[in-house]
């Protein structure tokens, strides 16, 4: 029996995709395998160029960090500082003109090295004296931050506003064995 030029070329063309389709099919998983792996590494090189990156910036964060708790107002573990603070932002209302009716302090939270005291501030005046006693409020950096407010036209005088507002504070506790030392 001869095989003939036409046979022995369709033999080897089926042979071939036969070949050709085992390797696809034992290969497919692996490349998509190789795809998935190609693509954590771009993502994984990613990575550590930006924790590269933040390595070298730490010193100035934490120097910024440095910074800024240094503007923070220091207290004493264990006094309240629930009439200073409510004092202060009288007292900032006041040399405006704005009149604070009633001053409402919340607990204090340790958050990390600070501390926060959420203060409440119903308020009446005029728009002038709530912008400049606004404008104080956010001159004091860190140490208060209006976190809510809410204006209202008072009913029964024209020009006259009420309303009242969140004040969030922040402050460093330090122990007074420490501060002797």
């Amino acid at each position: 029996m001869k095989i003939s030029r036409r046979e022995m070329l369709i033999g080897i063309i089926t042979l071939f995709c036969v070949l050709f389709g085992l390797t696809y099919w034992m290969a497919g998983a692996k490349i998509a395998e190789q795809r998935e792996i190609a693509e954590d590494k771009v993502r994984l090189l990613r990575q550590i160029q930006l924790h590269k990156r933040i390595l070298e910036e730490q010193t100035v964060w934490t120097n910024r960090l440095a910074e800024l708790q240094a503007e923070l107002p220091v207290y004493e573990t264990g006094i309240s500082v629930n009439g200073e603070i409510r004092s202060m932002i009288t007292d900032m209302a006041q040399k405006h003109g704005l009149t604070p009716n009633k001053i409402r302090t919340g607990t204090e939270k340790k958050v990390g090295m600070l501390y926060e005291m959420t203060v409440t501030c119903d308020w009446r005046g005029e728009l002038d004296q709530l912008v400049h006693f606004l404008y104080e409020i956010n001159q004091q950096g860190l140490r208060f931050d209006v976190s809510e407010i809410s204006v209202r036209p008072d009913a029964k005088e024209i020009g006259i506003l009420n309303g009242d507002m969140t004040i969030e504070c922040a402050y460093r506790r330090t122990n007074s064995k420490t501060t002797e030392n």
